[in-house]
């Protein structure tokens, strides 16, 4: 009898921890599925012809910025 009443609270410890580890499980999946509908999302918006189009502006703004750093920096050293 001794025996059987000193498994019950390991037993619940188990139990417990497998409720926490199937939660783990359950919220580990919900955030690769969310990944993986923004990554899906990022590429349809990538190979969009809007997204191509704009490509040129784009690289100008990165461009201009970069030039615009520089023309600062040499005006303030």
């Amino acid at each position: 009898m001794d025996e059987v009443s000193d498994t019950q609270p390991r037993l619940q410890e188990l139990l417990e921890e497998r409720a926490r580890l199937w939660e783990e499980v359950h919220r580990l999946r919900a955030e690769r599925r969310e990944v993986a509908y923004y990554e899906k999302l990022a590429e349809q918006m990538r190979t969009s012809v809007s997204w191509r189009v704009t490509a040129p502006l784009r690289a100008g703004k990165t461009i201009a910025g970069k030039v615009r750093r520089k023309l600062e920096t040499r005006r303030s050293g």
